[in-house]
């Protein structure tokens, strides 16, 4: 028994070295390094894959099909270049009451095409119109006739040459032996036209030579006669191409409103100084002028024209306004325009309300060359 206890007693005794032996063991299988050639390469720990257990795969989503390529654009296309007016309507008119700055009239598209001889709005113009009247005096019956002739040359469809004449004639009763022609003040000017949407404006400056002259001798009598009752033909419209012995600088503006495709609303407006040149006639006075149109389509081809004008005389007479009403109508055809139209003065001093009953009958013609 005593022998056993010794025995294990000198195996007790060893327990604690083999112990030791064994968890230094452990400790250097621990913290091992790997081989040379097995050695990790810098940052090869961030590339080792997630030890863990792997996550379930998202499903990412649905891949779409490839769009159809798009059909190639068309070749451009320049914005169409459209054409000024044209020249059947670009060209002013000439009123059938005296030369102003009138807006187109409305013209049937192939009527238009007709009288258009430019495309382009350049080209020349031509009009003339004929008023008459008839003055019974004293038991006596003079028939006055005045043509008025105006031309236009249009540099630009915004920029045109006008030129206008006007002639005065009267007949008495003892026959054309005893009439009496007179010459009227011709004048040049340039006219500027635009527009944007309905509205149409015209601008016109103007310079007129003393052309109509009184003498004085016994027949200036006759002479005055006439130009007076031309003017009065022409509701005294324009009255500086009939003023004897003086030339004129006038500024006329006309606006245009379209009231839709056929009708037209027209308002014009001009002054004028007035120099003396010659014989009696001395110093400046200054005129004005106001009109209101309107222009309605009847037919395609006809155009009515009512209209209110007054106008304001020379600073020396005893009545300073004068104003008048007329109609108008306006034929286009492939062979031009065609006016005819009637005006009556109404009051002082030529106006059949108080005054001589002066009225005009006027008829007309445009073509395009």
């Amino acid at each position: 028994m005593s022998v056993f206890v010794r025995v294990s007693s000198a195996v007790l005794r060893r327990v604690p070295f083999v112990t030791a032996t064994v968890l230094i063991a452990l400790a250097r299988s621990s913290f091992a390094q790997p081989p040379p050639e097995h050695e990790a390469p810098p940052g090869a720990a961030a590339q080792l894959p997630y030890p863990g257990p792997a996550y379930p795969t998202t499903p990412g989503p649905p891949v779409m099909p490839a769009y159809p390529p798009y059909p190639p654009y068309p070749p451009y296309q320049p914005y169409p270049v459209y054409p000024p007016y044209p020249a059947g309507t670009a060209q002013p008119l000439p009123p059938p009451y005296g030369v102003g700055p009138n807006m187109p009239q409305p013209v049937a598209p192939q009527s238009a095409v007709a009288t258009s001889a430019n495309p382009d709005g350049t080209g020349f113009s031509f009009g003339a119109t004929l008023g008459s009247t008839v003055v019974r005096e004293d038991e006596s019956t003079t028939v006055l006739f005045s043509p008025l002739l105006e031309g236009t040359l249009a540099l630009h469809r915004m920029a045109h040459l006008r030129a206008t004449w006007g002639l005065a004639w009267a007949v008495d009763g003892q026959g054309l032996g005893e009439s009496t022609g007179r010459a009227g003040n011709p004048m040049l000017s340039g006219v500027f036209r635009t527009g944007k949407g309905p509205w149409r404006l015209t601008a016109e400056l103007g310079v007129t030579a003393p052309a109509a002259h009184v003498p004085l001798t016994t027949d200036g009598r006759s002479y005055a006669f006439t130009y007076n009752q031309t003017m009065a033909l022409w509701g005294m419209w324009n009255q500086w191409l009939w003023t004897p012995d003086r030339m004129a600088v006038p500024i006329q503006v006309s606006f245009g409103y379209a009231l839709g495709d056929e009708h037209w609303l027209v308002v014009e407006v001009a002054d004028a100084a007035l120099i003396g040149v010659r014989g009696r006639a001395s110093g400046s006075n200054f005129v004005g002028q106001v009109a209101l149109e309107a222009r309605f389509w009847v037919e395609p081809k006809l155009t009515l024209c009512p209209r209110w004008q007054t106008v304001r005389l020379p600073s020396g007479g005893v009545d300073v306004w004068q104003s008048a009403l007329g109609l108008r109508m306006a034929l286009a055809t492939g062979a031009g325009r065609f006016f005819a139209g009637f005006l009556v003065n109404l009051d002082e001093p030529v106006g059949i309300l108080g005054g001589m009953g002066r009225w005009g009958f006027h008829l007309g013609k445009e073509i395009d060359l």
